[in-house]
């Protein structure tokens, strides 16, 4: 799910199938900075949070709910968006048009893009399966772009993915673009795989659940 030679992918989120069709969604986290190494992700029953272990002040670009789910749907993202569209979710349901209300994180000059995916959840596994980023617009970077993949079903082995950074921890290459990604693992693999290709340095937390369960604590896994 990481692209070759990335060694700073931030945040970092994808959401789709296993090689034998298990619905899951993961999620990742790295950080150069003290504030951005000291963070765990704490999993309940219908949310993942992002929580700090320093004991510091509150930080909404570093502490926030990263993933919520309902009966039939989930959100997955890299901040407080995750919680606002969910609230917002009776009012606005397609999430592909709800994305465009968002813009980057307030972090210039890097100006974090907010990542998230988001399905809804049925019998047959994920349908009407969107991701997406609120990024700068390369060039002009004080407007907004919504770069988006929406996908009616996903296939099994296919994952749908994108990360906030693509560049190196001394170079920070801003990312947010979606792509389609190849799963040749079972879901109870990734985290382990994910995990070992990250960066020692850089690693902070990684979870990959499974989604054709009633809770986020039945099926989770983390390195």
């Amino acid at each position: 799910m990481l692209r070759d030679g990335v060694e700073y992918p931030g945040r970092g989120l994808a959401i789709g199938r296993d090689v034998d069709g298990v619905p899951f969604f993961s999620y990742w986290l790295t950080g150069r900075s003290a504030a951005s190494q000291a963070r765990e992700l704490v999993v309940r029953e219908r949310e993942i949070i992002v929580r700090d272990t320093s004991g510091g002040p509150a930080d909404d670009l570093r502490h926030y709910t990263a993933a919520i789910r309902g009966d039939d749907w989930v959100i997955v993202g890299n901040g407080t968006q995750v919680g606002e569209l969910a609230a917002a979710r009776t009012r606005q349901p397609d999430l592909q048009i709800a994305l465009r209300g968002l813009t980057y994180e307030p972090d210039p000059p890097i100006r974090t893009p907010r990542i998230t995916a988001g399905a809804t959840l049925t019998s047959a596994g994920l349908t009407d399966v969107v991701i997406g980023a609120a990024r700068p617009y390369d060039g002009a970077p004080e407007l907004t772009e919504h770069p988006s993949l929406y996908a009616a079903r996903i296939a099994p082995g296919t994952a749908l993915t994108t990360t906030t950074y693509a560049g190196t921890a001394d170079n920070v290459v801003v990312n947010g673009h979606p792509e389609v990604t190849v799963i040749a693992l079972p879901w109870s693999a990734i985290t382990d795989n994910l995990w070992q290709s990250l960066q020692p340095s850089l690693r902070v937390a990684a979870i990959t659940v499974r989604l054709d369960t009633s809770t986020f604590t039945e099926a989770a896994r983390t390195p």
